[in-house]
């Protein structure tokens, strides 16, 4: 890949990811830039390991996904540099963005992951947001992997419920 069609990958993650307004994953950034042909997934790989080096975003992985954020290095970057991504390339970013808004937010509102902490322990948490703010997390001890697993898949299915349920149990007298 050479450096100008680099250059342009970067600012289209970094267009993205500000017009985004909330943490990204890799499939989403993934699915727009393959969907309109600027690139190949390996690419995309190497473009985002590239900005996340240059600290222009930060990742954070879990076992399911690769969220992606913006950091202020990145939009001093696209501050500077915006004039060089084409206009036509923006405007698809804006209407993708626009067009997929319910899919991308309920892709991004519901977390689960969990870590091993010993042979026999793993913490299982699940965070459900709403725009980005933290509307609940829970954080539970296991025995198990397969547990963890089970725990992040109900969770997934169940976490109206359970913040219905906490709610309404934690708010009364």
């Amino acid at each position: 890949m050479n450096a100008e069609t680099l250059k342009l990958y970067k600012l289209i993650i970094l267009y993205f990811l500000s017009r985004a307004k909330q943490d990204i994953t890799n499939a989403i950034l993934s699915d727009f830039i393959l969907e309109y042909g600027y690139t190949d997934y390996f690419s995309i790989q190497e473009t985002l390991a590239s900005l996340t080096a240059d600290q222009m975003i930060s990742a954070n992985q879990t076992h399911t996904s690769c969220y992606y954020t913006i950091t202020e290095k990145g939009k001093e970057t696209l501050n500077f540099f915006c004039s060089r991504l084409p206009r036509d390339t923006r405007e698809q970013i804006d209407h993708y963005l626009s067009k997929n808004k319910i899919q991308i937010v309920e892709a991004t509102s519901l977390r689960t992951d969990y870590t091993k902490l010993s042979a026999s322990d793993y913490l299982v948490r699940g965070t459900l947001l709403e725009r980005g703010n933290t509307l609940m997390e829970v954080a539970l001890n296991v025995p198990s992997e397969e547990i963890a697993i089970n725990t992040c898949k109900r969770f997934q299915t169940k976490n109206m419920d359970i913040y219905r349920y906490l709610l309404k149990t934690l708010s009364k007298d």
